[in-house]
């Protein structure tokens, strides 16, 4: 286990999970294509938050600025959430089928700079609420979308350098913000909860204390990461123990 006082803020948490067992499995993901379970390493996941990192830093943001992301759980939400971190971001979670106008409120409420989604049938959704996404200066699209009315539109294959080199780890507060994660509440507009590293990390802590987990176990990781609790138990909590997590490939495989 990785004591708080160590990890001191998320990205520290994950980078000195990087280095005590860059060989050892972190992450599984299945392959529709190949049909096939892909094993990554805590070393190539470090790979990849370097690459998210050199990307993310030529489109000008600062410390504190918010990104969102509209994926399905997988290893790139973990690199895209990671990499912002380092930099000193704020992370801004959406669910996948959310309505396309709650969407478009908590991308202008929180003043999102970038925007990861999966691809098309997303694209094709939010594109009736285009002109509330004023705030964007990138929208990222895992799988590629042709647009050519929106210019801010850009594949991941293309984003993406094919080296990023080290990781960067902007000095923070544990006190300072990490997240915003929006809930619907009972009545009105979504409300954002403001969240601190020093917040998720000592979630994580607590359930080490209470449950025996250790690098050796394997997590199922089902409920989607913008819920807080899949994000505490289902991400901080296996990071901080060293544990496997296997990504659901939905309810029918369960």
């Amino acid at each position: 286990m990785i004591p708080v006082e160590v990890a001191v803020t998320l990205d520290g948490l994950f980078r000195e999970r990087v280095a005590r067992t860059p060989d050892r499995v972190a992450y599984l993901d299945y392959n529709e294509q190949h049909r096939n379970w892909r094993n990554y390493t805590w070393g190539q996941v470090g790979q990849q938050v370097a690459r998210w990192q050199a990307a993310l830093e030529k489109e000008g943001l600062k410390a504190g600025d918010r990104v969102a992301v509209m994926l399905r759980n997988s290893p790139d939400w973990v690199s895209y959430d990671q990499a912002a971190l380092g930099l000193g971001l704020v992370t801004v979670p959406l669910y996948t089928q959310d309505r396309p106008e709650n969407v478009a409120y908590i991308i202008s409420d929180s003043s999102s700079k970038v925007l990861l989604i999966e691809g098309a049938e997303q694209w094709q959704a939010l594109s009736e609420v285009r002109d509330q996404l004023g705030s964007l200066v990138r929208i990222l699209t895992v799988n590629p979308v042709s647009d050519s009315r929106e210019p801010r539109l850009t594949s991941l294959a293309d984003w993406l350098p094919e080296a990023g080199g080290e990781t960067r780890h902007v000095p923070r507060d544990p006190n300072g913000l990490a997240t915003i994660v929006y809930t619907s509440g009972t009545t009105g507009r979504p409300k954002g909860v403001m969240l601190s590293h020093h917040n998720l990390l000592s979630n994580a802590a607590a359930s080490c204390d209470v449950l025996a987990a250790g690098y050796d176990d394997l997590f199922l990781s089902f409920l989607p990461l913008s819920h807080t609790f899949e994000r505490t138990c289902g991400y901080y909590f296996a990071v901080m123990i060293g544990a496997s997590t296997a990504y659901s490939r939905g309810i029918p495989h369960l």
